[in-house]
This record gives structure tokens, sequence and C-alpha cells, in this order.
């Protein structure tokens, strides 16, 4: 039974039906979701979304770890207002004609129950490599209601700040501070 909860906590990782076997899963915007949470001041002042993804998720054949690859167009970020959809595009955020992508690819997972994992890995942002932590938490699979399959969802989260990563940061462009949010469904 423990070994049971152990492979849907791996498989948790990725918003994926577990019916399939063992091996990559295609990580999309119909199945994941990338967000950032801007702060000013310590206070939240709003977020945004990334639009387009991809990326996959391998898992070991023995269950016990795996690999996470994540690839997001840095233009298709969208907070719902244009001025600031041009901003963040713009060399004062993000600088999306210059960078296109940021990228994840994880060095090591590791889990501490069914519910919770930490995902050791490099963030490529703005043309800079840096180590990212991920820590996964609310991991619940369970049945689907049209389906006999079981539907993983988790959540995500790290932190990181613009100047690691040679953003620029102020009073007016926004704070250092940056939260990555990552939700499978």
């Amino acid at each position: 039974m423990r070994r049971s909860r152990f492979w849907w906590a791996v498989v948790a990782l990725a918003p994926l039906l577990v019916g399939e076997p063992a091996g990559a899963h295609q990580l999309t915007p119909a199945n994941t979701q990338v967000s950032l949470e801007i702060y000013q001041l310590g206070l939240h002042w709003f977020s945004a979304v990334f639009r387009e993804l991809s990326g996959d998720f391998l898992l070991s054949h023995n269950g016990e770890g795996g690999e996470l690859n994540v690839s997001v167009r840095t233009d298709s970020i969208d907070c719902r207002n244009s001025y600031w959809n041009d901003r963040l595009r713009s060399p004062q955020w993000l600088d999306t004609a210059k960078y296109p992508q940021m990228t994840y690819r994880s060095t090591r997972i590791e889990f501490a129950d069914a519910a919770h994992a930490t995902v050791q890995g490099e963030l490529t942002l703005h043309g800079v490599t840096r180590p990212l932590t991920l820590t996964v938490t609310d991991i619940d699979c369970d049945l689907s209601p049209t389906s006999t399959r079981r539907v993983c969802r988790f959540v995500g989260h790290a932190q990181l700040r613009r100047s690691d990563f040679g953003l620029p940061h102020g009073f007016w462009t926004g704070g250092d501070v940056v939260d990555i949010v990552v939700r499978g469904h």
C-alpha cells in the first residue's frame, strides 16, 4: 500500500492520467499552468500567466524519481491588461524579443510523502541559468467522475529574485521578488 501511494505521488508531479504507462508525459497549456505573482514593497501587486508552454515529465521505470523539463514562451505572458502585457514583454521586464524562452530542467526529485515533493533544478531566464527549487504540495490523485482512470493534481511554488537573472527592478518597475506558481490540473 505504501509503495502504491509513493507511485501516485511520483505521477502527480505531472498533470497526467495515471492509466498511462511509465515514461515521458507531455505538459501542455491544457493540463499545466505557469504563472508569476509579482510583489511590490512586500504586497501582492499583480499576477500573470504564460499561455504557451511545453515540456515532459519522465518517470523512472521503478517509480522512484524522474525528470522534469519545461519550456515557456515568454511572449505568451498575459495579465489581462494590454498596458502591463506590453510592459512585461519589454526590456524593462522579460525582454521577450531577445529572450523568447524560459526553461526549467530538474536535476533531482525527492518525495517527503505522497502529498509533498521537492524538485531541484535549473531555471534559464533572460539568458542566465541559476538553481531553483520547486516545492510541490497538494498532490492529490483521485478518480475522475467521468472516467475510471485516476487524475492527479498538484501545486508547485518557487521564489526568485529578478536581480539574480539580470532583470531590471526598482520602485516604479516592480519589486525584486517574484513567485512562480505551477499548477497541474
